[in-house]
């Protein structure tokens, strides 16, 4: 069960087992209103399936000391488009939801279950009754919790047993929780997507995979060979993350400045959209993306335009410091994603201008991934990989210096991407600056000492001067 659907019914039969446990008279209306014809009434279909007339059920019944329960999925069927009456004459419902809102002591308690589909006629939508928002779900409320990943995993999982061990066990979990966002559907389709590699393993009479191979395909996202990129794909061609097809050029420009931290101002009917299709979540200070997977194929969205080098980098360093010097800092200056308290870029700014350029500067038989790292407080996924032949690049951006100790250790032996097998890594720490010309050098050249894999961007408020230092204190690039 991995649907709204299936939620629904899970419900009804929980509510069923509690009132016949507690001996208490009630009744539970389990409807659907997907496939209603045009010239069907709610009432019709309610009779047709619940074999109960529609004044029985929010009358008579409560009146003779019932408790009853309605349980609808495919709400959005009989919501009202624009300000037009509700559809397929459903007002008498929205009568009773609005008066069962006015009055708890009323023996019907209503649940309902919608989805916005991916045309444009969907975002004219509106259920007639104002509800508040405590007592709307979105998918962040109907999201696996950690305990609940790891019961899915355990059940469905036919590689399970290769995770016997706890630590195992939780590593994977931990790594599906994080490239899915607990995303149900996602979380279902990944597991559906490596028992398939499961069941292939077994017909060919190949190895199966270990614990750490299990877990290494989560965190890069190739199933049969390198750069296949085969799960993430699957993830992709979901219609949870594929509704990202639906927005226009121009929306997607919008969604870009959201993502960079940007107040919504003037895009709050994008906003409400990207809520509304799962694309965004909100939290107390922003929006973010619904789950990893949504984000990454968002960025893969806005390179798909950009031409690519001709010529491939031969080491890590020479791939920074063509990165650096292609990075549009225009964007960054105009950008008005700036953390509220210090006024400083926030890094999912520097994320997706690094991935732009990091895109540009690569031949097309180079595999640039943004996998997501900080912006998602991952433990398990890299900002960006870069892949071509031999080469298996990761990248990580750091802000401020934050917590580049720990960041140092991810890439150690028993480190959280030690298990990637990168041919190469390096961090790249973009830290602001009173002046390019008076940079605190004894400081960077400590953090230097603790990691020869780090490069130092120096830029000053106004993002004019731009200052790189690799790890031998060299400057790579400056403006």
């Amino acid at each position: 069960m991995t649907g709204k659907t299936s939620l629904t019914t899970l419900v009804s039969r929980t509510l069923v087992t509690k009132h016949r446990e507690e001996r208490k008279k009630s009744v539970v209306f389990n409807v659907s209103a997907l496939g209603i014809s045009e010239d069907e009434t709610f009432e019709d279909i309610f009779k047709q399936q619940c074999e109960v007339s529609w004044a029985n059920a929010k009358s008579t019944l409560p009146s003779h000391g019932y408790m009853v329960y309605i349980v609808l999925d495919e709400a959005q069927v009989i919501y009202r488009q624009g300000t037009s009456s509700p559809r397929h004459k459903s007002t008498m419902f929205w009568q009773l939801v609005k008066y069962v809102l006015n009055n708890a002591a009323y023996s019907v308690r209503i649940l309902m279950f919608a989805a916005y589909g991916s045309g444009p006629a969907y975002t004219l939508l509106a259920t007639p009754v104002q509800f508040d928002k405590r007592m709307v779900f979105t998918i962040e409320e109907l999201n696996f919790s950690h305990d609940e990943v790891q019961e899915y995993v355990s059940k469905w999982f036919k590689g399970i047993a290769f995770l016997e061990r706890l630590s195992a066990l939780e590593a994977f979990c931990a790594n599906l929780e994080e490239l899915t966002g607990g995303h149900v559907g996602l979380c279902a389709t990944a597991i559906h997507t490596l028992n398939e590699v499961y069941f292939s393993r077994k017909r060919s009479g190949s190895d199966l995979p270990s614990a750490d191979a299990w877990i290494r395909m989560l965190q890069s996202g190739s199933l049969y060979q390198a750069n296949d990129n085969e799960l993430f794909e699957s993830l992709i061609s979901t219609r949870a993350v594929w509704i990202l097809k639906t927005l226009s050029t121009e929306e997607l420009d919008r969604l870009e400045r959201i993502a960079y931290g940007a107040n919504p101002g003037s895009d709050d009917n994008i906003v409400e959209q990207c809520l509304q299709k799962g694309i965004l979540v909100q939290t107390e200070q922003r929006y973010l993306f619904s789950s990893p997977v949504m984000w990454r194929f968002f960025v893969k969205m806005r390179v798909g335009h950009i031409v690519r080098a001709l010529d491939a980098p031969k080491t890590l360093p020479e791939m920074v410091a063509r990165v650096m010097r292609s990075i549009d800092y225009n964007s960054i200056r105009q950008t008005l994603g700036r953390s509220l308290s210090s006024d400083i870029p926030l890094e999912r700014a520097w994320q997706m201008e690094f991935y732009k350029a990091a895109y540009r500067c690569t031949p097309s038989t180079f595999v640039t991934s943004a996998d997501v790292g900080a912006l998602f407080g991952s433990s398990g996924f890299v900002d960006f990989t870069i892949h071509g032949g031999d080469i298996f690049w990761g990248i990580e951006l750091l802000r401020e210096a934050s917590n580049l100790v720990e960041h140092i250790e991810r890439f150690s032996p028993g480190g959280s991407y030690f298990s990637l097998k990168l041919s190469d890594f390096c961090l790249i720490d973009f830290r602001r600056v009173v002046s390019i010309d008076h940079v605190a050098m004894e400081r960077i050249a400590a953090d230097m000492r603790d990691c020869d894999k780090l490069f130092v961007v120096c830029y000053d408020a106004r993002v004019a001067g731009v200052v790189v230092f690799n790890s031998a204190m060299d400057v790579v690039y400056r403006i």
